[in-house]
């Protein structure tokens, strides 16, 4: 009787689980995943990069050749008619915003070799001032939060690759951040919020990776292991997150991957270059190929 008690009992059992498996069938499928909301900023055929928010939020920052020569450019995140902040003959690329929105870093030709300038918005007629000088290249400026340094890269003291410099906002003597042998390049650099770290790519270990790295230069750490190219960083307003672009999936598209390293995600579907976060982390604005030229794009940022 017990032998059969106990059949019975794992019969009802199994018509319970088999009545619930039912159950689960019959329920509503998952609503499907949300699609980020994608805005065009640009609408042209003239060439555009390095896109880069205002600290207010109010302008994007950019580098194009719409006047005939590359220039720095600025225009609102709505779009509209973008306006020329530079005119000189030379080639000016890679702008950045200072902390309090009233200047800009840029790299430029117009000495000759590579430099970096700074060009004050708010005083009338004012003219770039050169920050660094030399024969070598320098590039690719970023401003640390508390207005004290800008980051840039350079191939000076190396005979191939580039290191990380920081120069300090009112001139002086730039100090190396970063030290490699030659060949290895680390660049494209972008501060913490908090100005205590920079995330840059490098090829430092024999592959392309993300790194952090103190703002005194010590305790580099690779936070992406990725196949394929990964580049310019940058670093969400909370600290949590870095945005990047990289070939993963065999075009340029942009991710992301928490500041401490981990698992990428992937951000864009229809290529992706040159990302930046808005200053309240709410969209990320880009640079992409899908067109006949490079546009700017923002996307809601919805990971």
């Amino acid at each position: 009787m017990r032998v059969f008690g106990s059949l019975t009992l794992a019969t009802i059992l199994m018509l319970v689980l088999i009545a619930g498996c039912s159950s689960d069938d019959s329920t509503s499928p998952a609503p499907p995943a949300r699609v980020p909301v994608i805005f065009q900023v640009t609408n042209n055929d003239d060439f555009e990069g390095n896109p880069n928010y205002s600290p207010d939020g109010n302008w994007i920052l950019f580098e194009s050749d719409s006047a005939g020569n590359m220039d720095i450019w600025r225009v609102p995140p709505t779009g509209g008619t973008p306006e020329q902040l530079t005119t000189d003959g030379a080639f000016d690329s890679s702008p950045c915003w200072s902390p309090d929105g009233n200047s800009i870093a840029f790299e430029s030709e117009r000495a000759g070799a590579k430099d970096i300038w700074v060009l004050d918005l708010v005083t009338p007629g004012s003219q770039p001032i050169q920050l660094t000088s030399g024969a070598t290249d320098d590039g690719s400026p970023n401003w640390s939060p508390n207005n004290n340094f800008i980051s840039f890269e350079s191939n000076r003291d190396k005979a191939g690759g580039s290191d990380l410099w920081l120069v300090p906002v009112g001139g002086g003597d730039p100090q190396r951040l970063t030290t490699s042998a030659d060949g290895i390049y680390s660049r494209s650099s972008d501060w913490s919020p908090d100005g205590e770290n920079l995330v840059f790519e490098s090829n430092r270990d024999g592959f392309v990776a993300l790194y952090t790295i103190t703002r005194l230069g010590l305790n580099p750490t690779q936070i992406t292991s990725v196949s394929g190219y990964v580049g310019h960083p940058s670093w969400s307003p909370d600290g949590q997150e870095i945005v990047f672009e990289s070939t993963i999936s065999g075009i340029s598209e942009i991710y992301t991957v928490a500041s401490v390293g981990g698992e990428a995600f992937r951000v864009t579907m229809h290529g992706g270059y040159w990302p930046d976060y808005s200053p309240d982390g709410s969209k990320v604005v880009y640079c992409s190929y899908g067109a006949t030229q490079p546009n700017i794009w923002s996307v809601e940022v919805d990971w």
